[in-house]
């Protein structure tokens, strides 16, 4: 079966809207029983989630040589750094080369969770991203990924990927899914996962728990000023999820990232989604620095486990390449941002506070 075991969709509901169950699979072995139905009013039209599993690496053969992946230590230890990366066109080619492998391995283990887009996997096996976790794994590092199926229309399809260090960081079993939207609203429907911090033996204190979409908008769609404009699609989709987790898991704190194709200014209907704001900004975020389209976005009033501290990971400076190699790796750079490793108690009296950026 090899590092996929078999991902499940459910099939499509022909009910009408407000007939229509939220359903998740609980596991390989739950029985009708063990499935979660609850109703809800989706985007426009039929929503689904297809469950999709972790892997940890692979006994497949692995061409590319172990690594030096370079110092842990610039992540705080009493944070977990959370991440978006769009690796351009990551696929056999750019996954075949031993240096752009290596370039990649190195940034995503500066990282506990990053989301991936741009995964093509023309095998329907993940191959880049399985060669990624054997690299880092094989290098020392303790990393895992969750890889959805190819998203997209029938000329172009690309997959949404989350890959985290499991010796701080865990996945909420059974929590990856991707939201189904029938009526094509948006083309490449995000993906969604839960993580939970990992504290020392004896740390009785709270986790942070928070719940990860991962989005990638098509950029002649993303149009702020039209309402089928897909930026104004994510604003109901954080909703939705929101809403979703907050029932079923009691979860609150959600982070939407992704390559949004819009610079902070150009949101649209997810600025007005009260207290959600990109962490970043408006800073630079594709490799030559000319461009906004990253972005890491939470709710200041509710997630309060943002620390202040955020910043743009330079391919050409952090990483000291020529604007030429950084390309070889993507004309993005990654985003992230600092999250306390504990739960804070939720209030509602917070303001946004006045962004570190390191």
């Amino acid at each position: 079966m090899g590092i996929f075991s078999k991902r499940r969709r459910r099939k499509q509901n022909d009910s009408t809207l407000g007939k229509l169950p939220f359903l998740r699979w609980l596991g390989p072995g739950a029985t009708s029983a063990a499935v979660i139905a609850v109703a809800y009013m989706a985007v426009t039209g039929k929503w689904d989630f297809s469950i999709l599993d972790t892997f940890r690496g692979s006994d497949d053969v692995v061409r590319l040589e172990p690594i030096s992946l370079g110092n842990r230590s610039e992540r705080p230890p009493e944070s977990i750094r959370v991440a978006t990366f769009n690796i351009k066109t990551f696929g056999e080619s750019k996954s075949s080369s031993q240096e752009v492998m290596q370039q990649i391995a190195q940034i995503v283990y500066r990282f506990d969770v990053i989301a991936i887009q741009e995964v093509r996997s023309s095998d329907g096996e993940g191959t880049p991203i399985r060669r990624l976790v054997d690299l880092i794994n094989a290098s020392g590092g303790q990393y895992a990924a969750t890889l959805s199926d190819p998203i997209g229309t029938d000329g172009y399809k690309e997959c949404y990927a989350f890959l985290w260090d499991e010796s701080r960081v865990r996945m909420i079993p059974d929590s990856a899914y991707v939201v189904f939207d029938s009526t094509n609203r948006i083309t490449r429907e995000p993906m969604v996962a839960s993580f939970e911090a990992r504290l020392p033996p004896g740390d009785m204190r709270r986790p942070f728990r928070f719940t990860a979409i991962n989005a990638h908008t098509k950029p002649d769609l993303v149009n702020p000023s039209s309402p089928d404009g897909e930026i104004n699609v994510l604003d109901d989709v954080f909703v939705r999820v929101r809403d979703y987790e907050s029932q079923v898991a009691g979860e609150d704190d959600i982070i939407l990232l992704g390559d949004l194709n819009v610079n902070s200014k150009n949101l649209g209907e997810l600025a007005t989604i009260p207290n959600v704001h990109s962490i970043a900004g408006d800073l630079p975020t594709n490799t030559r620095r000319t461009e906004t389209y990253d972005h890491i976005l939470i709710d200041y009033d509710v997630t309060r486990e943002f620390t202040q501290a955020y910043g743009i990971l330079d391919l050409q400076k952090d990483l000291q390449l020529t604007e030429e190699q950084a390309l070889l790796i993507s004309d993005h750079m990654p985003v992230f941002a600092d999250f306390s490793r504990y739960e804070v108690p939720l209030t509602r009296t917070a303001t946004r506070p006045l962004p570190v950026i390191r």
